[in-house]
């Protein structure tokens, strides 16, 4: 196989893509801090991605759509600090890329988005991609090979004889201009210290850092292009493959028996969990939404006993979920009246985990009033009320059941997340401490200076209210070194919250 061959040529237009993706990439971020380099390398990754498949892609609306969470993420390092959700995205960022880029190619007669779609990015990355690894090798040792072959006896020994003679002629005359000009001199006795100064491990780090970028860029996007063939009769095909596609992995395999859970079993369950529920909702109205009416045991304060078992109650909630979940999707209702009674009892259990919901929020309130706001108690909000979207739902799929549950809840799932990014919990957690503080006398400073610097604004107006708090002094001072230490030497590693923080504090941009 020759060189000139199409695929061949697409080969090294790709990597020779992928190679300029892997040194934007070394530039963007060796050495550097996370900043305005993301969203940057983000857009990078998706010119070389359309770029390459540009004859495979084809243009939908729902695909595109999903680059909006992507790029509004990506945009959080370059505009917030937050380092619980600069850690997740980390995470979140990439995943929703393979789901895409898979979604974007693999999946083109699928018009919802499905379950099997999860397969695919996994069997994407883990069976298609990685089998190309060492296809760059391969394809720049070939074209190596290829030239060197066509004049290797003539060209190679050409500059090999040309060396040979060169180095006597390059000593002497070096020699001659070195005893002929001081500065010439000078410069040719500096040329073994800047040589000591280069560190062979960091100079092989570095090209390590392009080369496995580049390789890892080339060979997700080629296995998207040419994913390995499955070995599946085409009578067996559950759903029609995508072009030049035996068979799109990202179906279930055909013909796979789906486990069943008998009706009876789970209704029986569900009748007990429901009789323990009721009762619980029953001494929830009376003891704790009522205002505390009914008489509270000896010892037992209404404050103590608010304050008490939100995170049991929220493990509970979790695992009614995980019931309903499986209710829905394994349990055989093929019988109507069993199938009615289930949609009853699936309807009482939201219900009542309604009422668990309600009470294990304001439990939570009521216990950082008593002992203030962290990022933590404000996630268990934003995760209470999360749950309580997704048990709506889930109402709605009970008496419908056409009603396909994971787009609405991949879609509740991204806008829910893309929220707590540009909410900023920080600032919300600094903002009612402050509140707090005002009704009660009491505040955690050392705690507020160990956010991110988003809660700047909001120590400056603690100290200016109440210039007596000593700690809010010493917290901004230790804000103001945490600043100067993280000075930006670069313009990739531009932060917006950094910049306001440096401004509002009179300090001078390094």
């Amino acid at each position: 196989m020759t060189t000139n061959h199409p695929l061949h040529k697409q080969e090294m237009r790709m990597l020779a893509g992928a190679l300029v993706c892997g040194i934007i990439h070394y530039l963007l971020f060796y050495n550097k801090e996370w900043g305005l380099s993301y969203p940057l390398f983000t857009l990078c990754f998706y010119l070389y991605f359309y770029w390459s498949v540009k004859e495979r892609q084809e243009w939908r609306l729902q695909s595109l759509l999903l680059l909006l969470p992507i790029g509004l993420l990506s945009l959080t390092y370059a505009t917030f600090t937050n380092t619980l959700f600069m850690v997740l995205n980390t995470l979140v960022i990439p995943c929703l890329v393979i789901v895409h880029t898979t979604w974007a190619i693999r999946r083109k007669d699928t018009r919802r988005f499905e379950w099997g779609i999860i397969w695919a990015a996994l069997d994407q990355i883990f069976v298609h991609s990685i089998r190309y690894v060492p296809l760059p090798v391969r394809s720049v040792a070939r074209v190596l090979s290829s030239k060197i072959k066509l004049k290797v006896s003539q060209q190679v020994w050409k500059v090999m004889a040309g060396v040979a003679v060169s180095l006597p002629l390059l000593l002497l005359v070096g020699a001659l201009l070195a005893s002929a000009d001081t500065m010439f001199d000078r410069t040719l006795s500096k040329l073994p210290t800047l040589f000591a100064d280069i560190q062979l491990g960091s100079v092989v780090f570095q090209t390590g850092w392009i080369v496995v970028m580049t390789i890892a860029l080339f060979t997700y996007i080629w296995g998207l292009l040419y994913p390995k063939p499955k070995n599946i009769p085409n009578e067996q095909l559950p759903l029609p493959a995508g072009k030049g596609e035996e068979w799109d992995p990202g179906y279930p395999k055909p013909y796979s028996k789906p486990l069943r859970i008998d009706a009876t079993i789970m209704t029986t369950i569900l009748i007990m969990l429901n009789a323990v529920y009721v009762l619980f909702a029953v001494v929830q109205f009376s003891y704790f939404f009522a205002g505390g009416s009914a008489v509270l045991p000896d010892g037992v304060t209404y404050a103590e006993y608010a304050r008490r078992g939100f995170a049991e109650l929220v493990i509970v909630t979790v695992i009614n979920f995980t019931l309903l979940m499986i209710t829905l999707h394994t349990v055989d209702r093929s019988s109507r009246s069993m199938d009615r009674f289930l949609r009853i009892l699936l309807a009482m259990l939201i219900g009542c985990t309604g009422v668990m919901l309600c009470s294990a929020f304001f439990r939570l309130s009521l216990y950082e009033l008593a002992y203030g706001y962290t990022v933590t108690r404000v996630l268990v909000h934003a995760f209470m009320l999360f749950l309580v979207l997704l048990f709506a739902i889930a109402l709605y799929k009970l008496w419908n059941d056409r009603f396909r549950l994971l787009q609405p809840y991949a879609v509740a799932a991204m806008a829910a997340y893309l929220v707590l990014n540009y909410i900023q919990v920080e600032t919300v957690v600094a903002s009612n401490n402050l509140q707090r503080y005002e009704t009660t006398g009491n505040i955690d400073v050392d705690y507020l200076g160990s956010l991110s610097f988003e809660v700047v604004p909001y120590l400056l107006e603690l100290q200016r209210k109440y210039p007596e708090l000593q700690e809010t002094t010493e917290v901004l001072q230790v804000m103001k070194e945490r600043l100067q230490n993280d000075g930006q030497d670069s313009w990739t590693e531009y932060n917006l919250s950094k910049r306001r923080a440096i401004k509002v504090l009179g300090l001078t941009e390094s």
